[in-house]
């Protein structure tokens, strides 16, 4: 038995020593997500201030000058599939919160994206209105480079960023809204 010992006493210690290497990796690589996070809200934000858009329906908005507090950019596509899939909850969605979140559709169709944006609009029953981004001209300055992505903005400041098929109706989501639109 004694000579087991110092195997065992080895094993503790480097398994001691791999877990500690572990917690570190997994802390680093956090923190630099959080830095390259705060980074594209940056950029988020200072888009945000410059954005102008003209919606399929000939309206032009300008997101610093929208009254309402929150303002919901959503990237989509017609070919992508869980785009359409949150499209129900996202018409919900702006049910719930008219005149208080505005959401806002970015199309990245590149062949014929107003006709592929009316199509959707009257498949989904969209109340919202989209802009056309064929050239990615828009997804480019946000970073966009896949679909669906939706950011949150209230008041200019990003409070939320998801790049993967939302539900919108999500408890937990419309808690952080409502928590949202009760700060002055």
């Amino acid at each position: 038995m004694k000579k087991y010992i110092p195997i065992l006493l080895f094993i503790m210690a480097f398994s001691g020593f791999l877990s500690t290497q572990i917690l570190w990796d997994s802390f680093h690589s956090n923190a630099e997500q959080v830095d390259q996070d705060k980074q594209k809200h940056s950029v988020y934000e200072t888009n945000f201030q410059t954005l102008k858009l003209t919606t399929t329906k000939n309206t032009t908005i300008e997101l610093k000058q929208e009254k309402e507090p929150l303002i919901l950019l959503n990237f989509w596509a017609s070919w992508c599939i869980p785009c359409l899939k949150e499209f129900p909850s996202l018409v919900k969605f702006q049910e719930k919160y008219k005149g208080q979140v505005k959401v806002i559709g970015i199309n990245g169709d590149e062949e014929e994206p107003a006709a592929n944006i009316k199509k959707i609009e009257g498949k989904y029953a969209l109340n919202f209105e989209s802009a056309q981004d064929p050239v990615s001209e828009i997804s480019n300055k946000f970073m966009i480079n896949t679909y669906p992505v939706s950011i949150l903005f209230h008041k200019g400041k990003v409070i939320y960023v998801n790049k993967k098929i939302h539900n919108f109706m999500d408890e937990t989501f419309l808690s952080m809204v409502d928590s949202a639109l009760k700060e002055k």
